[in-house]
């Protein structure tokens, strides 16, 4: 039987760019999306998001590896021609949101969307955005990580690559503005990516561990970007959370420094461009934030470590042997 998964090494291919790093842009955003889009969110109707991300991802692609996309705003763009055949495509399976919740979150599955259809819709890879507090209720931790076991057996049926998101998050009773709170993220971000990669996922996306507003910050930020590479063996990237554009280029060049392979990033990037209402401005928008996706591919590309799935010719043929695929199953 083969120990290697052509499949999903075909999809990571579908994803990382020609100089070996993951250029992704997300735009699976959900409500947040809809209140960048007009003052009163309530105005903002189905066509109007749906048409905003096409034109994004229209104008982006030539910037990007891939997209991150979701199924109810996202997934017309196959159908429109928006998503040229050469970009990497990518779906999230949650329905979530970034809002902080009162207390221990569980994952909840987009309803009508499953790993099945995401795989047959063509897509090189699903993604998790996984609330992960160990440290909190027993049972909603066990919870999460029965999510994500299945997820990832699921993911192996189907032969489709699985990017997990771990999310370190206050809860009620917690301050995320003191000194402890903050020490205490950057090791539960740590935590969370290491129980998450030893999961078997194919890949990470995760949060900056640590702060860059002063130089004793960066420096310990770098130090647990290493902690992170040295303690998992796949590849990870990093993601913006929204932070303002210039801090998020600081934390991708200490990221690439430490061994990310790239960036997975979405509002800090066309965050302007959609909150801008007039045509014009947001043309421009659209614009700077293409100059920003090659920006960031530069400072990736600059530091980081790149990365390919394929594999070498003689440990292939060991696994794919004459006549290998009678007896071939993803799950194998």
């Amino acid at each position: 039987m083969p120990t290697l998964d052509p499949g999903k090494i075909r999809g990571l291919s579908g994803i990382v760019s020609d100089a070996g790093f993951f250029e992704i842009c997300a735009l699976d955003h959900l409500s947040d999306f809809a209140e960048l889009l007009a003052p009163d969110p309530s105005t903002v109707g189905f066509e109007d998001i749906v048409t905003a991300k096409d034109q994004l991802v229209r104008e982006l692609s030539p910037s990007v590896s891939a997209f991150l996309l979701d199924a109810r705003y996202g997934a017309q763009v196959l159908a429109t021609g928006a998503l040229p055949a050469r970009t990497g495509l990518m779906f999230s399976i949650e329905d979530e949101d970034y809002k902080l919740p009162a207390a221990p979150r569980r994952t909840r599955h987009r309803t009508g969307w499953s790993l099945d259809q995401i795989k047959l819709i063509g897509a090189d890879m699903a993604k998790l955005l996984w609330f992960y507090r160990p440290d909190l209720d027993p049972d909603t931790a066990e919870h999460q990580r029965f999510v994500l076991r299945s997820l990832v057996e699921q993911c192996a049926r189907l032969s489709l690559p699985l990017v997990v998101e771990p999310i370190w998050y206050p809860v009620d009773g917690e301050d995320p503005t003191s000194e402890q709170w903050r020490q205490d993220r950057v090791e539960g971000i740590l935590t969370s990516a290491f129980h998450a990669a030893a999961a078997g996922i194919d890949m990470l996306k995760v949060e900056f561990p640590g702060y860059v507003e002063t130089s004793a910050g960066q420096d310990a930020a770098l130090a647990a970007c290493q902690r992170l590479h040295e303690g998992i063996d796949l590849p990870w990237v990093i993601l913006s959370a929204g932070v303002g554009y210039e801090d998020f280029k600081t934390q991708v060049e200490i990221s690439s420094r430490a061994g990310a392979s790239g960036y997975l990033a979405g509002r800090s990037i066309w965050r302007d461009a959609v909150s801008h209402h007039d045509p014009a401005e947001r043309a421009a928008g659209i614009q700077a934030a293409r100059g920003r996706l090659d920006e960031l591919n530069k400072v990736a590309r600059s530091y980081g470590r790149p990365y390919s799935p394929a594999r070498p010719l003689a440990d292939v043929l060991t696994a794919m042997p004459d006549g290998w695929f009678a007896g071939w199953h993803p799950q194998g």
